[in-house]
C-alpha cells in the first residue's frame, strides 16, 4: 500500500521540477528546455502510474457516495489535464520552442499552473479522503518498521 508521504513527496520533487521549467523558460537553451519536459514528463509518469493502480480504484470502492463522487469528478477532470499534458509534451519539441519562445512561455505557464492546481487538490482533499478510508498509509512500511 502506497503511503501519503510517498505520494506528496513526488509531488514535491515534480512541483521543484515544474518551478525550475517555468524560471528556466525564457532564458535556457530550447534544447535544455525540452530535456527539462522529459525529465518531467518521466517523474509524472510514474507518479501517475502509482496513483492509477493504488489510489484512485481503491478509493472508488472503499470510499463512501460522497467519497466516491470526489474521486470521479477529480479523476474527470484529470484525465482532461493528462490529454492537455501530452498535447504539450509532444508539440514543445526544442525545434518549436527556437521557433516561438513566446508562445512556448505561455504554453508553460497555463500548464504548469494546471498541474500545480492538480498537486493542490490532491495532497489538500483527495489523499486526506484515500487516508480516511483506508486506501494508502500514512507512512511507508519500512519508516514504520524502523520506528516501532
Amino acid at each position: 500500500m502506497v503511503s501519503v508521504e510517498r505520494l506528496i513527496d513526488e509531488h514535491a520533487q515534480i512541483s521543484a521540477r515544474s518551478d525550475a521549467l517555468l524560471q528556466a523558460a525564457a532564458s535556457a537553451s530550447p534544447t535544455m528546455l525540452r530535456t527539462m519536459i522529459i525529465g518531467l514528463d518521466t517523474e509524472l509518469a510514474a507518479h501517475l502510474a502509482t496513483e492509477d493502480f493504488e489510489v484512485y480504484p481503491h478509493l472508488l470502492a472503499k470510499g463512501d457516495m460522497a467519497q466516491r463522487e470526489a474521486a470521479e469528478i477529480a479523476m474527470g477532470d484529470f484525465d482532461e489535464l493528462a490529454g492537455e499534458w501530452r498535447a504539450y509534451v509532444e508539440e514543445w519539441t526544442a525545434d518549436e520552442i527556437e521557433s516561438d519562445r513566446e508562445l512556448f512561455n505561455e504554453a508553460s505557464k497555463r500548464i504548469l499552473s494546471a498541474l500545480s492546481a492538480r498537486v493542490r487538490i490532491e495532497n489538500e482533499i483527495l489523499y486526506p479522503l484515500a487516508l480516511s478510508c483506508g486506501t494508502i498509509t500514512l507512512r511507508e512500511a519500512n519508516a514504520r518498521m524502523g520506528a516501532g
